[in-house]
């Protein structure tokens, strides 16, 4: 397959985990969230340890893209485990958008660990539908599910993500109260926020890049799960100097409005969809052979699925930045990877630099 890759003259990369370290930022975004709603309810707080087994067996299926997914299954597969008199209290007692002042109810610190991976066993690569069915299943022989319905409600997740509280507290703890406030419009929820995003740091360096650029005369593109503020907070300059803009992928480009009887509906088309990888090979053409290169399991079954519908693109695999190396490269390699390296400054080696 390496053999291959002397043809590649196009190459898409993704962002988290690829282009920018984002351990420190968006994964600890999804552990202070889930933190934060599950004080708030239950007065229970989940090991950091314990969290990031879980975002990386979710991380494993492919299905989860969006951390904001998978901060709520988290949260769900947690109070899933709630006896029916517990989540029937936290049901009655919550008010639309108002986030409770202290916990509602006191959860003795039972062991959820085996309980919250057990769950997450039953997620493919479908994302929140395979986890909404089996908690639906294990809830509704228990009658505890019409409670968790009400729960679902006042997150506002996943049916109103663009009015959703569970993700307006993420993306608080994301940017900051400050900046969240700016590139909103919206008053902070929780106010004094610092901000993750100061924590993300630029992986490649740009003599690859150049390299990159003059290989493929300029033919570079990015789809990511990021909104484009976020990216171009960390990378504008990058793009401005090496990217093509037309092949310059977001959560934004993904998300497809429709008007259905009068009524708006949004489709979001993220990874592993490989809607986005189409818009951004299709802004490089002409080409023979290309790469994308990323770091997660959707990202192998994008490129699969964009072959499967008449692309030529291989999958090349980056490792070093995610939550355990060792089950990342034999995913990749069971996945038949072109190629698995440690970061993305191993393509100029790869690729013939």
């Amino acid at each position: 397959m390496v053999n291959a890759l002397k043809d590649v003259d196009a190459v898409v990369m993704d962002i988290d985990g690829t282009l920018v370290d984002t351990l420190g930022s968006y994964t600890k975004a999804i552990i202070k969230t889930v933190n934060f709603f599950l004080q708030k309810l239950v007065g229970l707080t989940v090991s950091d340890n314990l969290l990031n087994k879980a975002i990386h067996k979710l991380r494993l299926t492919g299905g989860f893209n969006n951390d904001w997914d998978t901060t709520y299954v988290i949260i769900m597969g947690v109070l899933s485990g709630l006896s029916d008199k517990e989540l029937a209290k936290i049901a009655n007692s919550l008010e639309n958008d108002n986030i409770p002042s202290q916990p509602i109810i006191s959860v003795r610190k039972k062991d959820i660990s085996s309980y919250l991976m057990n769950l997450l066993s039953s997620v493919n690569n479908s994302g929140l539908d395979s986890i909404e069915k089996e908690i639906r299943e294990i809830c509704c022989r228990e009658s505890k599910y019409k409670h968790l319905e009400e729960i679902k409600r006042f997150l506002g997740y996943p049916s109103k993500f663009n009015e959703s509280i569970l993700a307006a507290v993420f993306d608080e703890i994301y940017y900051g109260s400050k900046l969240y406030s700016k590139l909103t419009g919206r008053k902070p929820l929780l106010g004094s926020e610092e901000g993750l995003i100061k924590n993300e740091k630029i992986i490649v360096n740009k003599s690859v890049l150049n390299f990159l650029k003059n290989k493929t005369n300029t033919k570079l593109g990015i789809v990511t799960g990021r909104p484009r503020i976020s990216a171009e907070i960390v990378l504008k300059d990058i793009f401005e100097d090496f990217f093509k803009p037309e092949a310059l992928i977001f959560f934004e480009d993904v998300l497809i409005k429709t008007n259905e009887k009068g009524k708006d509906t949004f489709n979001l088309l993220l990874k592993p969809d490989p809607y986005g990888l189409k818009l951004s090979l299709k802004a490089l053409e002409p080409y023979i052979l290309a790469a994308y290169v990323g770091d997660s399991v959707e990202d192998a079954l994008m490129v699969q699925r964009a072959n499967e519908n008449g692309e030529k693109v291989v999958f090349i695999g980056v490792y070093r930045y995610t939550l355990d190396l060792e089950s990342t490269i034999r995913t990749f390699m069971k996945m038949n990877a072109a190629a698995i390296i440690p970061t993305v400054n191993e393509l100029k080696i790869l690729l013939g630099g």
